[in-house]
């Protein structure tokens, strides 16, 4: 007769991950959570460290002018300048025959003929401040514009046009072409305020003044940058 003997039980392990390949996936994955990280982060902090500090801490007061009853806007913050500044209330200002839409042109921040529409849409256009005066009249024209992460920005894009907007120092020139007339304005000051000071909204009229406002930090609500310009020629 045969005799079976039953042998040991085989056991079956599973694969061994080599653990020098685990770790440079861990690494990977460390480097790629870092990279992202950064790349939200370093706007803000890079604006703070290499921007901020060329904007002016003096402020240009113009003259005081009257104030009418608080506006409130029921869009979207980001889309209605008008919701920009709290407390903003509408600057009266002379009303003529004022354009209601012409063009603006950056050469430094490559921006041609991007549309300007008074009490306009800010993901169609650049808006001007409907109570501001219009191209080469005498008075603080005001006119808003988006601003976002800078790896996303481009100057053909309304939805971050004004990105690099404080990128602009005193004599960098800016254009406006209304009504087949092309007036010339040339920046003197800029700076940083926060969204309840509304001077900026304010008019003087010695002269005729382009004021172009966004949101700074780029991608952020926190503060307004300014940037005004004088002008030069017709």
């Amino acid at each position: 007769m045969d005799t079976y003997v039953k042998g040991p039980a085989r056991v079956i392990k599973p694969p061994r991950r080599h653990p020098k390949t685990a770790g440079i996936f861990s690494l990977l994955l460390l480097v790629l959570g870092i990279f992202l990280i950064f790349q939200a982060a370093w706007p803000v902090v890079g604006w703070y460290f290499f921007v901020m500090p060329s904007v002016s801490t003096k402020i240009v007061s113009p003259l005081a002018s009257t104030f009418g009853p608080l506006v409130r806007a029921q869009e979207d913050q980001s889309y209605d300048p008008s919701t920009w500044f709290a407390n903003s209330g509408q600057v009266l200002a002379a009303q003529s025959a004022v354009a209601k839409a012409y063009t603006l042109t950056i050469p430094k921040l490559k921006i041609n003929g991007a549309n300007v529409v008074v009490g306009g849409d800010l993901k169609k256009s650049l808006v001007a401040w409907p109570t501001s005066p219009g191209p080469g009249q005498w008075g603080n024209n005001i006119i808003f514009g988006h601003s976002e992460l800078p790896q996303f920005a481009s100057p053909t894009n309304y939805s971050g046009i004004f990105t690099f907007l404080m990128d602009l120092n005193e004599g960098d020139d800016i254009y406006i072409n209304s009504d087949g007339v092309r007036y010339h304005y040339q920046v003197f000051d800029k700076k940083v305020v926060d969204p309840d000071d509304i001077s900026v909204l304010e008019q003087k009229f010695d002269t005729s003044y382009v004021t172009l406002i966004t949101c700074v930090p780029p991608g952020t609500i926190w503060k307004r940058g300014i940037i005004r310009a004088k002008l030069i020629q017709i």
